[in-house]
């Protein structure tokens, strides 16, 4: 349940940001993790924000919207990881990125949104710099 009210929170936050979303129906979250580099952790992680959209659905959305999940595995490789953030922004037309648990490839992501000035909301990669040395209004 916790989970599920962040995540409702931080969506609502990006839908007030993002006129894709109050143009779409459906406000679509982009997430990149290093799913085959770690997945006795990640695949769990995966399943709770699946069943998080889900609930969050099921109870009407954020605002009416109805959520959906792109996941990108980046390969535990921070150029990877840009690559699937580019893409999920040009071709899949995602709302806003999340995700990286892996501190390179967080950080990577965290330079990637301050340059496309776009949202990304670090999932729990594991250094202070995404939020003090390398912190920017998009991360």
């Amino acid at each position: 349940m916790k989970t599920t009210l962040h995540l409702s929170a931080a969506l609502a936050a990006v839908m007030a940001l993002s006129a894709a979303a109050h143009a779409q129906g459906t406000i679509k979250i982009g997430e990149i993790n290093s799913y085959k580099a770690q997945p006795a952790f990640l695949e769990p992680y995966k399943k709770g924000m699946e069943l998080a959209v889900d609930e969050i659905n099921a109870a009407g959305g954020v605002n009416g919207k109805k959520l959906e999940l792109i996941t990108r595995d980046d390969n535990a490789n921070p150029g990877d990881a840009v690559r699937m953030a580019e893409e999920l922004i040009s071709r899949e037309q995602v709302d806003v990125l999340t995700g990286s648990f892996l501190s390179n490839t967080g950080l990577a992501l965290t330079d990637f949104a301050k340059q496309k000035k776009f949202f990304y909301l670090a999932g729990e990669p594991l250094t202070d710099k995404i939020v003090w040395q390398n912190g920017n209004k998009y991360t």
